[in-house]
């Protein structure tokens, strides 16, 4: 048995040496550049050869992810110091233009400005203090990067050359697996010599996958060291810039307090006197609009009045009328009374009783003709209905000028013609 076992690697012995020949290596680089290509299309592999290198995938997936975090935090620790000096040069300005303004106003504003200008230019100058221990964090992180990830990248690219000769040698002798015929002893010895090729290539992958995964997990726990270590230093001074700071404003906002309140005050008691004007104007026009509405209400009244009166002696005048027809059969004896105005010399012996009643109501219309013309729209609906109020009854005013009239029969008030003929017989 141990006699096989010798031959067996005597004849291992024996392929290996003839694996430098010109032909084994063109057939090497055939099925590594196969492979290459196979990975750089993206065709997909045999499932089982892939699922075999998972846990290599996993960390290498964390090693691209750890180099690609380190540039991206180089690259904003620049950006962050870049705007520290800027927002502390702004800040500069703002507490030197501060105290300026402060020394030319002698008031306890002044002293305030001048306070907070000294306040600011003390902040500007702490926050500058932060610029050192980022610039420490700059250079770990660099030369983290020059160092550890740079080796660890060198350690993939070697593993990944490797795994690609394996499958390579995997693909070679999956061809001549399927040209295997156990009837041909010239098969069998291609097919072990290709097994060889396969062992060999396997030895080598799985030794660089070994230093991969071990570079990968070192790699992550000395970047956490590092930045555990370092930003220490930067979290302890931005502490104590914060206090400081922090304490300069809090004394400033103990000055402040006095002036607050009487600033406060003050705007107070102006808000309440514009409260009050603003209520004693919406009094005063309250108060005009009330007169305005009395006096109108007033001169309704008086204009109605007015009209009640004129529109019940225009019906007097046409009952008078009526009723001097009725007796003497003659003309209105408004018309008299209009042709006596024209002629009062060529007339006066026919003077009655009953013209010198059309007289007064004619000179009555006249003297207030002239206050018509001012009546409004309103006037003129009450006074229509005040006419046909009046118009109701009539028989006051009849038995009024019946008095006056020694002519008119009272009696006949209300009676045909024949009562009135028998009457007057």
């Amino acid at each position: 048995m141990e006699k096989g076992n010798q031959a067996i690697s005597h004849f291992d012995h024996f392929l290996q040496n003839q694996e430098s020949s010109v032909v084994n290596k063109f057939h090497q680089k055939y099925w590594k550049t196969k492979q290459t290509l196979i990975k750089v299309t993206g065709k997909k592999e045999d499932e089982h050869v892939v699922a075999s290198d998972a846990d290599l995938d996993a960390k290498l997936e964390v090693f691209h992810s750890v180099q690609r975090t380190c540039m991206e935090l180089l690259k904003v620790i620049e950006q962050y110091q870049m705007r520290i000096s800027l927002l502390s040069q702004e800040e500069n300005e703002l507490g030197r233009f501060l105290r300026s303004q402060g020394s030319q106003d002698k008031s306890h504003a002044g002293k305030i400005m001048q306070a907070t200008g000294k306040a600011l230019c003390f902040s500007s100058q702490q926050r500058l203090a932060l610029r050192g221990p980022l610039g420490r964090l700059y250079q770990e992180v660099e030369t983290f990067r020059y160092r550890a990830i740079s080796d660890t990248w060198l350690t993939v690219n070697r593993m990944e050359q490797s795994r690609t000769e394996y499958r390579g040698a995997l693909l070679w002798m999956k061809d001549v697996s399927q040209e295997l015929d156990p009837d041909t002893h010239k098969q069998m010895e291609k097919f072990r010599k290709v097994q060889t090729q396969v062992r060999h290539t396997k030895t080598g992958f799985d030794k660089l996958k070994n230093d991969v995964c071990q570079k990968v997990d070192l790699l992550g726990a000395s970047r956490c060291n590092l930045l555990s270590h370092v930003l220490t230093a930067y979290q302890t001074t931005l502490l104590h810039f914060w206090e400081k700071t922090s304490h300069t404003m809090a004394a400033i906002h103990e000055s402040f307090k006095g002036c607050q309140t009487h600033e406060a005050s003050g705007s107070d008691q102006a808000a309440q006197k514009k409260v009050k004007k603003k209520t004693k104007a919406k009094a005063e026009d309250e108060e005009t609009r009330n007169d305005d509405t009395f006096s109108g209400g007033q001169e309704k009244d008086g204009l109605s009045l007015l009209n009640e009166i004129l529109g019940s002696s225009s019906l007097e005048d046409r009952g008078f009328s009526r009723e001097w027809r009725e007796v003497f059969g003659e003309d209105d004896p408004t018309g008299g009374s209009r042709a006596e105005t024209q002629l009062p010399e060529e007339e006066p012996a026919f003077f009655l009783p009953s013209k010198l009643l059309d007289q007064n109501m004619k000179d009555l219309q006249s003297t207030v003709s002239g206050l018509q013309k001012h009546l409004t729209v309103a006037s003129q609906i009450s006074s229509k209905s005040a006419v046909k109020d009046t118009s109701k009854d009539l028989s006051a005013w009849f038995n009024l000028f019946a008095d006056l009239d020694p002519l008119s029969n009272p009696d006949a008030i209300g009676r045909t013609d024949e009562e009135h003929k028998l009457l007057n017989a």
